[in-house]
């Protein structure tokens, strides 16, 4: 990964282009400490939550991935589809795009592995109805 001072090992919540987009600005006015294994960003009208377990992730090991969407108000939202792409920005790398399965109130769970060490972008697509969106976390192992 670029930028100075080693490698993000951290997951953050990241644009398309790869910059780090910091957590809605309601969860940083109550004071709200995420935990180190996830990560949150704001898309359109939903809050989508990524957490990975177990943290740190390690490579050729399967993770726990549980995504959870709400509204704005913090209703969970259940009427969506869930796939993610795991890509690592830096070198090709084949095909890992395991669908999530729906588990309860918004939330959503997968499990795959990290090929390899390095730098990782997940995308996670949500389609619900005709509407398809992305939004992007960067982790390193």
């Amino acid at each position: 990964m670029m930028g100075g001072g080693g490698s993000n090992l951290e997951l953050v919540a990241v644009s398309a282009d790869g910059k780090q987009i910091l957590p809605p600005a309601d969860l940083i006015a109550v004071g709200a400490e995420l935990p180190k294994n996830t990560a949150v960003q704001q898309s359109g009208e939903m809050i989508v939550s990524l957490s990975l377990n177990p943290y740190p992730p390690s490579a050729g090991q399967p993770s726990q991935f549980d995504v959870a969407l709400t509204d704005l108000n913090g209703n969970p939202i259940d009427d969506s589809s869930i796939s993610l792409d795991l890509t690592m920005p830096s070198i090709w790398m084949p095909p890992n795009q395991p669908d999530m399965q729906f588990v309860s109130d918004g939330k959503y769970s997968t499990t795959a592995p990290f090929t390899m060490r390095g730098g990782w972008r997940i995308e996670v697509i949500i389609t619900r109805g005709d509407q398809k969106q992305s939004v992007f976390f960067d982790v390193g192992l």
